[in-house]
C-alpha cells in the first residue's frame, strides 16, 4: 500500500470530489455503499429487461440509477466550475 496526497475539493453527502497528486483532473470518490446500491439497481434492471424488455420496475430502477449518477455528474461539475477548472470532457 502507498500512501499519497489529495486534495478534497467538495464533499457531498455520498460523494467528494477528489484531486489526487499526479492528476490534471479531480475524480469522484463515492461511498462503496451508494456504489453497491447503483451497481445493484443496475444489474436487478439487466436481468429483469432480459425476462421481459416492457418490464416497468426494470425502467423504473434504470430511471433512479440514472439519476443517481447525473446527481453524481452534476456535483462534480459545479465543483470544478467553483474552482475554475475545466472540465474533462
Amino acid at each position: 500500500m502507498s500512501e499519497e496526497q489529495a486534495q478534497v475539493l467538495s464533499r457531498g453527502t455520498n460523494c467528494s470530489v477528489v484531486q489526487l497528486s499526479g492528476r490534471a483532473f479531480p475524480g469522484i470518490h463515492v461511498q462503496g455503499d451508494t456504489f453497491a446500491a447503483l451497481l445493484t439497481q443496475l444489474a436487478d434492471a439487466a436481468r429483469l429487461l432480459r425476462q421481459d424488455p416492457d418490464h416497468r420496475e426494470a425502467l423504473d430502477e434504470l430511471d433512479h440509477a440514472v439519476r443517481e449518477v447525473e446527481g453524481l455528474l452534476s456535483f462534480y461539475e459545479v465543483t470544478l466550475s467553483e474552482r475554475g477548472i475545466r472540465r474533462p470532457y
